[in-house]
């Protein structure tokens, strides 16, 4: 009987499956003990909810509420409140009964189970009259919980930028409320989109500006991952198997976290599967990357001709601005500098490394572009 393979890559994995991201834990735990606010950004696929929801579980365990709240994808501020309304449900006491009442309206279902809270939401959002109101007092319940026992409440704001695609001022009402929070919350907000997080917080024009400390979700650390990799591995008895097809993984996806739970995955099937593949790490890039085609080639179909004269330069290890691809491609510098410019700035394929040059994300769309 094939084992049960433990290397999820489709959806934020469980808390306990977390890869090494201790160092991260411990500043969000100490940034919490200080009631001291953090933005978290990392580009999408980096492990950011998973570690978000590590920090819950941990601020849970030793006493503490501590919940997350899903802005992603959110289209009004009616929606904005249920969002509220759903994650403060999971809270262990409701002084007024405020989150249950606005739950009612809000079209949000809460009812306790045993794996904790279950929402049921309908497919249409009722309307209400002021649902700046309804998130005015829902986001207030940190505060009436903290006078009611002493105690802290740790609120993270996942995907906080898509916020603003319901109203650009909610970011400014959200800071109205939790400003006078003081002893009795901590906050994390993070996105996906690391320049616009980063403009939230320091623009001066911005309600959230220098209002929190910065943090930022690298890749995983390659010599940890390979260690916490083999120790799954070694559980099911495949380890021996696999020789060295662990580090060449990771030298591969160099730690990017979901591609190392993809490539992970596959090479699990393989060894356990017993076939025999002469080169199994070889054999898990060529299926991730079967996987994977129909979206690389969505991707290189949205991207306009300079930005894919950038990609296509940085997946060959070429300066994507120089000379030599500018005169092959028959294209200004300065125009490809704006191409690469326009691709940093969108942070979903394009990124800079710590010494500032840039680097497509994604290891397999970087392959793919290198077979083509």
């Amino acid at each position: 009987m094939l084992g049960v393979n433990p290397f999820a890559y489709q959806s934020p994995v469980g808390a306990s499956r977390l890869i090494d991201r201790r160092a991260e834990l411990d500043e969000l735990q100490r940034a919490a003990s200080n009631r001291i606010a953090i933005r978290l950004a990392a580009p999408r696929r980096f492990g950011k909810t998973t570690l978000l929801d590590a920090h819950v579980a941990a601020m849970n365990a030793v006493g503490h509420r501590a919940v997350r709240v899903d802005f992603s994808k959110v289209a009004t501020v009616t929606d904005a409140a249920a969002r509220v309304a759903g994650a403060y449900s999971a809270l262990p006491s409701d002084p007024g009964r405020r989150v249950a009442r606005w739950a009612a309206r809000l079209g949000v279902t809460a009812r306790l189970g045993p794996v904790g809270v279950q929402l049921r939401q309908g497919t249409r959002r009722p309307e209400i009259e002021d649902p700046r109101a309804a998130l005015l007092e829902l986001l207030d319940v940190p505060s009436t919980l903290g006078e009611s026992d002493g105690g802290i409440t740790v609120v993270c704001f996942d995907e906080f930028q898509d916020l603003l695609v319901a109203d650009d001022a909610l970011d400014g009402l959200l800071r109205s409320v939790i400003q006078h929070h003081g002893e009795a919350a901590a906050y994390v907000f993070a996105g996906s989109q690391p320049s616009l997080m980063r403009a939230l917080f320091s623009d001066q024009e911005r309600p959230f500006y220098g209002q929190a400390r910065p943090l930022e979700l690298p890749e995983l650390p390659v010599d940890e991952a390979a260690q916490d990799i083999a120790r799954l591995l070694e559980a099911d008895g495949l380890l021996e198997r696999a020789g060295g097809a662990v580090d060449e993984l990771l030298a591969f996806t160099g730690g990017h976290p979901q591609r190392t739970m993809l490539l992970a995955h596959h090479l699990y099937d393989l060894l356990d599967a017993g076939d025999g593949v002469d080169d199994p790490a070889l054999e898990a890039v060529e299926r991730a990357l079967e996987e994977t085609r129909d979206a690389h080639q969505a991707l290189w179909d949205a991207l306009p001709r300079f930005e894919r004269i950038v990609c296509l330069a940085l997946a060959d290890g070429q300066a994507p601005t120089g000379s030599r691809v500018a005169e092959e491609h028959r294209v200004a510098r300065s125009t490809l500098q704006d191409a690469l410019e326009r691709l940093l700035a969108d942070s979903r394929q394009v990124t800079r490394d710590a010494r500032g040059t840039p680097y497509l994300l994604d290891p397999l769309f970087s392959e793919w572009l290198r077979r083509r």
